[in-house]
């Protein structure tokens, strides 16, 4: 993928416009780290896999959540993944909120910067029952909003029932499913996998296919 195609996945948490990792400051709303530092004060220190800044899981729960991240770190070591629970202030705006603790709450090394960056962090908050994703730079061309929405989704129904660990692992578990796609269609972009072939019914010794059924 060349390097203006990885910028062009790039955009401001604040308007969304185009933007590049590089860029200190959008050039568009002049949205920065800094602006957000000064409205929102002092980021909470964070840490993998769960913080449950709020206090809403219980211990089993919190140790069940915990595991069903891990099984998709293990199947994907490339990435991480960090769940934060707290109660946004009601005046923040949840996607630059979001960005700022993503860097800010110290969730990824000195090290894990711009394309480096591979964190995939699912913010919950738990005063509204609202729930936002955000992957780093590195994971921005491949992880798209769809994706992240699909993850949200499965997360939606048991956050609205107050359920926050089955909300961890819907989202995780969905999450884990989506990479396993990508995973596919990446190969299969790039020539590195064929394609699933139906079967001619006219060639010989071999059956005619139907349609699949979904295995969901």
């Amino acid at each position: 993928m060349a390097a203006e195609d990885l910028n062009q996945a790039v955009r401001c948490p604040a308007c969304r416009a185009p933007a590049s990792e590089h860029e200190t400051a959008c050039r568009q709303c002049g949205f920065s780290l800094e602006v957000a530092d000064r409205s929102f004060g002092i980021a909470p220190a964070l840490h993998k896999p769960i913080s449950d800044v709020a206090g809403v899981l219980g211990g089993f729960g919190k140790r069940r959540a915990a595991g069903v991240v891990e099984q998709v770190e293990r199947a994907f070591p490339q990435l991480s993944l960090a769940v934060v629970l707290m109660d946004v202030p009601q005046q923040a705006p949840l996607v630059p909120y979001a960005f700022w603790i993503f860097n800010r709450g110290q969730l990824s090394s000195a090290v894990e910067k711009g394309g480096e960056n591979r964190l995939v962090m699912l913010l919950i908050d738990t005063s509204s029952y609202r729930a936002i994703a955000m992957v780093g730079y590195g994971l921005e061309p491949f992880i798209q909003d769809i994706h992240l929405q699909s993850c949200l989704q499965a997360a939606l129904q048991p956050l609205q029932r107050g359920r926050h660990a089955q909300a961890i692992e819907s989202f995780a578990r969905e999450l884990e499913r989506q990479l396993r796609d990508l995973c596919v269609l990446v190969k299969q972009q790039f020539g590195l996998e064929e394609p699933a072939r139906w079967l001619d019914a006219s060639m010989a010794g071999e059956e005619p296919v139907g349609l699949a059924e979904s295995m969901y």
